[in-house]
């Protein structure tokens, strides 16, 4: 019976197929959406890559996969000129942690990876008009610890949910050189203590509970951390 031979090498279709694909640097690309500069691995772009789009966006930076990922900038062109969008880190085609350049000031920090450009977990937001928030975020707003200084210089350093003063925190008045420690709800303050930053033995009421102003500083101050206790317990 006469012995089959089976060739091990791939065969013609597969070699046409194989040695057709991009593979390596390509100085450039035409796809749907832009141009593509960069390097492939088998039709898929993979390592650096500059790809410019129809919207006059430009990403450079990482690829894996076809998609962005790992260190990379993007920019949009206006004018003549292009400007800064984002630059830092991405997963699958999503901003990660870095620096996103806002109309109305830059956010540095991290977002999520489930959504597009939503800011979560910790981050510092600078506005152009000089205010900053720096702590942490959930959906694009405040959430847990934060603290905000206010265009006129005034400072608060406390809880957040969703976007407003909520739970334990303290509220400086700059001008006033005021330190107010207190409790808000929703962004609403519910109880508050207040003492001069320059003399801080000198101790006043400011509260939303049973009228104590006749009673001495340590009676002031018992009666606001039993209150304040309280109140925590039910947020």
């Amino acid at each position: 019976m006469p012995s089959i031979h089976r060739r091990c090498g791939p065969s013609k279709v597969q070699w046409l197929e194989q040695n057709s694909m991009k593979n390596g640097f390509k100085p450039g690309v035409y796809e749907k959406y832009g141009l593509y500069v960069g390097n492939w691995e088998y039709d898929t772009k993979q390592g650096k890559g500059k790809k410019s789009y129809k919207n006059k966006t430009v990403y450079e930076g990482d690829w894996v996969a076809n998609k962005r990922h790992g260190f990379g900038v993007l920019m949009k062109k206006v004018d003549d000129h292009f400007v800064y969008v984002y630059e830092g880190q991405w997963i699958n085609n999503r901003f990660a942690k870095g620096k996103w350049y806002e109309e109305g000031g830059i956010y540095d920090g991290s977002f999520s990876t489930t959504g597009n450009r939503i800011k979560c977990g910790y981050g510092t937001m600078r506005w152009n008009d000089g205010a900053v928030y720096r702590g942490h975020w959930r959906n694009n707003e405040y959430n847990g610890r934060g603290k905000h200084t206010e265009v006129n210089g005034n400072v608060y350093d406390g809880q957040w949910r969703n976007g407003l003063k909520h739970g334990e925190g303290v509220y400086v008045f700059k001008d006033k050189c005021q330190l107010m420690e207190g409790v808000w709800i929703s962004g609403e303050l519910k109880l508050s203590i207040i003492r001069y930053v320059d003399e801080p033995d000198s101790t006043q009421t400011h509260y939303v509970m049973p009228e104590i102003s006749k009673s001495d500083e340590k009676n002031i101050r018992e009666a606001y951390e039993y209150t304040k206790s309280e109140m925590l317990k039910n947020l």
